[in-house]
């Protein structure tokens, strides 16, 4: 008997053959790929929900140090942003536009169904920045992503659901199979792919002079003679050395998969660096006729160098770019000197500690008894654990008297899930999937921190050794979940499907009288083409129509928001003496966010599966935002409002993806993959704490962007600025109503445009040749814009207290003049930096994300070896080029400071994405 998945399964007799040649014929019918979906799988040709899904071929040839990583591009309706070139930045990534105001909004993640803590718990200390919680997982242990988008999907995880949900499969092994060992070795090399053009030390004196930057200066002799290009200094050529091994196989009963990593990189940031230690096993064991268990289990150690966050005058690339370029970093005895306000970030990154080590134990034991062969019970037991142990020491050149700090975060998470699974045909033609449980989450949160100044010497490293304790703190955070869900599907004869989801949560984050919850959803589908009259159709191999409707919540809100507080502390002391002082009222009534949604859909394919589309559809309205609310009357003082759930954000838009099977011959052959997210947020209503000059609600998130009714999440609201008039010199801007002006006011912004997109997506390629491939993923973003705020300081063309970008020469000299900056004597010379749309840039690109092309040796050549069943070499340019705005230059157009919801599109000198070279090789035995 020969079988494969999607073809008709032919008996041959054997006998005293030694070669047999089967050709076997496709078969939609018998086409039974399976979907990782909550809580279980599905049959694709039964699935009615909204799922994108990233597989093992498609992440294969992906370098990244994260699962986020591995998605950006890949699914329709999903936009992830690189919020920074430093290694362990954490992206960010939103399903389906923006969904809350204040409250979270990344998505659920969940590996193996155990679901993560993806909150940053390092310390802010020392203004660093931040890091990725799932920096953690190895990505090489992925065998699949499905990213869930609609109501249909995510309402079984209930309060969770608002933003989407991502389930993470981590590779196993399959019974029955010959033992498997897999190499995997590569090497990297990288560089910044953009950077600010500074002015020269001999430009900035010139400068300096012509703009009357110091009285009574009046050449460039005058001036330090120093000359430095700190650009240069504080970057560099990054190097990723990275070892993976894993061996899987299975005998009759059992199954399992054990992996081993590590990776040491060095970013092209001096002082950045990773290194990861991690490992795995996953195991399945039938231990009789009814009972299986098993394990899925990773533990990872993760190193980082810290490098500051790039709005401090501690970070790299904002000390390199506004540090004066006649300042050196050493002395002429070649010792390191203290540069003042703004730091020597070449001697912090030679000499300081700044490490931040983070362990991850993440993993459930599971066992599935057979009650019936259509009914199981499953119990599974899940944890996530996280350890992060923090370090830092400036000494005497960097911070007079030298200081240090230690900070401990311990998170722990254990679930419990119970549930019964049902599925069974009656009459070969109705099918019935059922899935009911419940399921219990604690979480705790203990925090540390310990930090003090002045140092004996240089050579006392830990803070027990400072003379001042400056900072003495800790915290402890908990808090549980526990929920009741089901899920039915039913289909008829493959033809008609319909599904419901149903799950009630209760929360220790909400206010007593609002703790549970109960969310929902509807779904049918349609699979057209199995109707009787369209069988004689023979270009179309499937059709299918969907529609959806249901709720979902969002909790990340904390977890007291609800509860009235009392702080202790200095704040609390009264007359000298330990005591506590109010802190927040608290709001009993607080309960989640809640969306509903509906998703209406098709998916088809054509031409003997040679072209698949899928478009979906879908309307979001999240309502009860949790936004804080002014008090008619202070709860105490200095407590003047609450957290209350009022406000309403509404999604709508598009996900389109298109597979095309281009080329297919013996030798030859090509696929394209386009997905397409298409987006329009609006807020409908805010609470009207605060109103704008044109009576419209609005919550601030930054000086340049805010939430207004009738707009965006992200509107950007700046005065706009009109260049400098050729004719005078002078910079203009108009005011509120239009009019040019040579003094603006704050009264003069207005909505000029907003962060979030107009669609997003990706375009891979895919070619083999013999044994050659070509993989070429692309990804893009259109119409959305961002603000540069860091060039308010390097567009300063008054105080000479910065150096200054090269456009800055490009200066109005008289009549006639197309200048960038206004005439030296201009009254506005001294203003045109302001806050505007000045600093505002379309942040528009397409950036070729991943180019790899592989070769595998022919197996006949492999076979001569013996020991080596395979072996493929590679070598895979990341981020190899970017189409961008022209008036984007040292800029990527990959900016993010924040992972909150409002202040996305902003950054302050964000390190751009790095540009590298990788070179590997992957070996079977």
């Amino acid at each position: 008997m020969y079988s494969f998945i999607g073809f008709k399964t032919q008996e041959q007799l054997v006998g005293s053959k030694t070669n047999i040649n089967v050709t076997l014929a496709e078969s939609t019918a018998e086409l039974d790929e399976v979907v990782v979906v909550a809580f279980g799988q599905q049959n694709k040709r039964k699935l009615i929900q909204s799922v994108s899904v990233v597989d093992e071929e498609a992440l294969r040839d992906i370098p990244a140090n994260s699962p986020q990583e591995l998605i950006q591009g890949q699914a329709a309706g999903v936009q992830v942003v690189q919020s920074s070139g430093v290694l362990g930045a954490a992206p960010t990534i939103k399903i389906r536009g923006v969904a809350s105001v204040s409250s979270g909004a990344r998505p659920l993640f969940v590996v193996d169904g155990v679901p993560l803590n993806d909150t940053d718990l390092t310390s802010n200390q020392g203004a660093n920045q931040g890091l990725n919680p799932l920096a953690n997982i190895n990505p090489n242990d992925i065998a699949s992503i499905s990213v869930l988008k609609d109501a249909s999907a995510t309402a079984v995880y209930g309060s969770r659901g608002s933003n989407g949900v991502v389930l993470i499969t981590t590779k196993t092994g399959k019974k029955g199979q010959d033992t498997r060992v897999t190499l995997n070795m590569n090497t990297a090399f990288s560089e910044s792919t953009d950077t600010f053009d500074m002015m020269t030390a001999d430009e900035f004196r010139q400068y300096a002079v012509d703009a009357g930057y110091f009285a009574g200066v009046t050449s460039p002799d005058d001036l330090p003679q120093g000359d430095f290009d700190w650009v240069d200094g504080v970057t560099r050529t990054g190097i990723s050395k990275n070892i993976d091994a894993s061996v899987s196989g299975g005998s009759e009963k059992t199954s399992f998969f054990i992996s081993t990593n590590f990776k040491n990189e060095e970013g092209f940031i001096i002082g950045n660096g990773l290194k990861r230690t991690a490992g795995r096993i996953n195991i399945n064991h039938e231990a009789n006729d009814w009972l299986d268990v098993g394990a899925n289990i990773g533990v990872s150690l993760n190193e980082f160098d810290r490098v500051g966050a790039e709005n401090s005058t501690f970070a790299p690339l904002t000390s390199a770019y506004l540090i004066r370029p006649w300042v050196e970093p050493r002395d002429e005895n070649g010792q390191f000197v203290n540069t003042g306000f703004i730091a020597n970030t070449i001697a912090i990154e030679s000499l300081d500690i700044n490490k931040s080590d983070q362990s991850r134990l993440t993993g459930n034991f599971f066992a599935t008894a057979g009650i019936t062969d259509y009914l199981s019970f499953t119990s599974k037991f899940g944890v996530d654990r996280v350890l992060i142990e923090e370090q830092q020491r400036s000494f005497d050149i960097n911070t007079p008297g030298g200081s240090a700090s230690n900070s401990y975060a311990q998170d722990n998470r254990v679930l419990l899930t119970n549930s019964l699974n049902f599925d069974k045909t009656f009459n070969d033609v109705h099918s019935v999937g059922a899935v009911v449980g419940i399921s219990y989450e604690e979480n705790k949160i203990r925090t540390s921190t310990v930090a003090g100044t002045g140092f004996v010497s240089d050579a006392s490293i830990n803070v027990v050794s400072a003379a001042e304790k400056t900072t003495t703190t800790s915290g402890a955070t908990e808090n549980r979940l526990v929920g009741y869900f089901g899920r039915v599907n039913y289909a008829y004869d493959n033809k008609y499907v319909v599904e419901g989801s149903l799950r009630r949560d209760g929360s220790s984050r909400f206010g007593a009288n609002e703790q549970f919850g109960t969310f929902y959803a509807v779904a049918g589908g349609w699979n057209i083409s199995e109707e009787a009259f369209l069988e004689d159709v023979d270009w179309l191999n499937n059709l299918k129509l969907r529609a959806s409707y249901g709720t979902t919540g969002n909790d990340r809100i904390g977890n007291f928001s609800s509860l009235a507080l009392y702080q202790g502390g200095v704040i609390g002391q009264y007359n000298g003496s330990a005591g506590l002082a109010p802190d927040s009222p608290g709001n009993p009534d607080l309960r989640w966010e809640e969306s509903k949604s509906y998703d209406l859909g098709f998916a088809t394919s054509l031409f003997n599966n040679r072209i698949s589309l899928t478009v979906d559809y879908y309307n979001k309205v999240t309502s009860d935002l949790i936004l804080n609310v002014p008090l008619s009357v202070a709860a105490f003082p200095g407590q003047n409002s609450r957290p209350e759930n009022i406000g309403e954000i509404e999604n709508t838009g598009f996900d389109i993806s298109l597979t095309t099977d281009n080329v297919r011959n013996d030798n030859f052959t090509w696929t394209t993959s386009i997905n397409v997210g298409i987006n329009e947020n609006k807020v409908n209503s805010l609470p009207g704490a605060a109103v704008d000059d044109q009576g419209r609600e609005f919550v601030a998130g930054s000086a340049s962007q805010r939430a207004i009714v009738g707009e965006s999440v992200n509107t950007f609201y700046l005065i706009r600025y009109v260049g400098v008039n050729p004719q005078t010199g002078d910079a203009e801007w108009l005011d509120r109503d239009g009019n040019v002006t040579t003094t603006p006011t704050a009264s003069d912004r207005v909505v000029v445009g907003d962060a979030n997109p107009d669609f997003v997506g990706g375009i891979t390629n895919t070619f083999r040749y013999k044994n050659f491939d070509l993989n070429l993923l692309a990804n893009f973003s259109v119409g959305n814009d961002i603000y540069i705020d860091g060039l308010r300081f390097t567009d300063n063309a008054a105080s000479g207290s910065f150096n200054n970008r090269r456009a800055l020469l490009d200066v109005w000299q008289q009549p006639g003049d197309n200048a960038y900056v206004p005439a030296f004597d201009s009254p506005t010379f001294s203003t045109f930096d302001q806050r505007s749309t000045l600093q505002l840039r379309d942040g528009s690109y397409f950036r070729m994300k991943n180019v790899t092309l592989g070769y595998s040796i022919p197996e006949t050549f492999m076979e001569k070896i013996g020991l080596v069943k395979s072996v493929r070499l590679y070598a895979t340019a990341t981020n190899l080029f970017t189409i961008k705005a022209d008036n984007l230059e040292g800029i990527d157009p990959e900016v993010t400071d924040t992972s909150s919801a409002l202040g996305q599109g902003e950054t302050f000198f964000t390190p751009p994405q790095s540009k590298s070279f990788l070179f590997g090789a992957t070996l079977t035995f």
